[in-house]
């Protein structure tokens, strides 16, 4: 895993969200690209924290408790159930909504 990077979160091709994250340090900073609430990666929240971004990145996958996870996991290419990892192959695209998550690599933020 790279130590920074970038998470876009998109709706269609409207980037609503950058979240730009440092594994190192655990920490994240966002840039918001809308005033729709609900299309903001956290919501009303300027300063998300590491577990916030966790639970973001956990909403944006199959839950772990789901029946044929290991098949899915499987189809993935996946060996173990890791969010951001799932996120990298599948988009980030749940059945609920039109958001998705583009990622990119960078240097050291």
């Amino acid at each position: 895993m790279k130590e920074t990077m970038c998470l876009k979160y998109m709706y269609r091709d409207q980037v609503c969200t950058e979240i730009f994250v440092d594994f190192t340090r655990d920490k994240i900073r966002i840039k918001n690209h809308t005033d729709k609430i609900y299309r903001k990666a956290f919501g009303a929240k300027e300063k998300p924290t590491w577990e916030d971004f966790n639970i973001f990145l956990r909403d944006r996958v199959f839950p772990p408790t789901r029946g044929n996870v290991k098949e899915l996991l499987q189809e993935l290419g996946l060996q173990s159930y890791d969010p951001l990892q799932i996120i990298e192959k599948t988009g980030g695209r749940v059945a609920e909504d039109n958001m998705h998550v583009e990622i990119s690599y960078m240097p050291q933020i």
